[in-house]
């Protein structure tokens, strides 16, 4: 929803995002200078929403680099040998139908 207070030199506009109680003030010389506020407003939002998935997966990887090292310590050498090299992809699954069972 967008309220509209005119002035004879700027419009104070109210803007209310769907699921979000406090709303954001603009004030603009021209109304096409709205839609760049109201842009600008939007990849604001996005922006802050993108470094929080960041910190979260930053989090995850470093519990999973704790993990591995963990289990790196604790496993056989048995089992060390079966893991592939640092930084080696893993083999990629076979392609095509299965082959026939006999």
């Amino acid at each position: 929803m967008i309220d509209v207070v005119r002035n004879k030199e700027v419009c104070l506009y109210e803007i209310r995002q769907k699921g979000q109680k406090d709303a954001c003030y603009v004030m603009v010389p021209d109304t096409k200078d709205l839609v760049k506020s109201h842009l600008m407003f939007a990849v604001r939002e996005e922006v802050e929403v993108l470094k929080e998935r960041i910190a979260e997966l930053m989090e995850r990887i470093n519990q999973l680099e704790v993990e591995n090292t963990y289990l790196r310590a604790h496993a056989t050498q048995d089992t060390l040998a079966h893991l592939p090299p640092a930084g080696s992809k893993p083999a990629p699954p076979p392609q095509g139908p299965p082959p026939p069972v006999s």
